[in-house]
């Protein structure tokens, strides 16, 4: 029962954003154009790259690589305690 609401209420949403979007491209006016400059930039942030068996190996893919970069030392997805290797971007 919950399930059907939610799809009801979904369906709802998608249904009205539908004629907004058809409503704006009937208005004839063309959409701005923008430049990367004048966007809003995602926030960088942490991300996964890579796991290792060696703090050593962490490290030195990381100075390969370039950028800021950091190595946690933690238990995989396979029990396993390795190092990963994350990134900032």
């Amino acid at each position: 029962m919950r399930r059907a609401l939610v799809s009801l209420a979904l369906g709802g949403a998608l249904a009205l954003g539908g004629t907004a979007v058809t409503a704006q491209a009937a208005d004839g006016t063309a959409s701005p154009q923008f430049s990367a400059g004048e966007t809003n930039a995602v926030p960088a942030s942490w991300h996964f790259y890579r796991a290792y068996w060696t703090k050593a190996a962490c490290l030195t893919e990381g100075d390969a690589l370039g950028g800021t970069y950091t190595c946690s030392y933690g238990k995989g997805n396979d029990g396993k305690y390795k190092w990963f290797l994350y990134r900032w971007y």
